[in-house]
């Protein structure tokens, strides 16, 4: 079992050596690092959950957390700031029924800490258009 779980451990930690990342910091060794999300696909009318990953150093206050450029119909159901002592938060991706069919539009993620800390990253959303039922 310890085997299974150290190597559940190092394949986790060589994953994240290739991981896309900005990272922001100020004097006083206060650093905010913000990890690039997946893109995302969803279809007119639907919810897509997006998880959003952080590491803080040297401070543990809340990340606000902005999503900008978002695609014509698309909206991220209650941005919350990731609270003090977490790493990560799940927001709602929501197209609208008529969102505008898109794919693989830019769009951005910017998280903010106190003292300026500021990290963005961008992630592809993509739309397609729903299926109608048949009769």
């Amino acid at each position: 079992m310890k085997t299974i779980t150290r190597f559940a451990i190092l394949a986790l930690l060589a994953a994240g050596i290739g991981c896309e990342k900005s990272m922001a910091g100020v004097p006083g060794g206060r650093k905010l690092t913000l990890f690039k999300p997946a893109n995302q696909a969803l279809k007119q009318g639907e919810t897509n959950d997006i998880p959003v990953m952080i590491r803080r150093e040297n401070f543990d206050g809340d990340v606000r957390v902005a999503f900008e450029n978002l695609p014509a119909g698309i909206s991220v159901i209650g941005v919350n700031p990731i609270a003090a002592g977490k790493d990560r938060e799940v927001f709602t991706l929501h197209a609208a029924p008529d969102a505008r069919l898109v794919g693989n539009h830019m769009a951005s993620i910017t998280v903010e800490g106190p003292d300026g800390l500021k990290a963005t990253e961008h992630f592809g959303i993509s739309v397609a258009a729903r299926k109608v039922a048949e009769k």
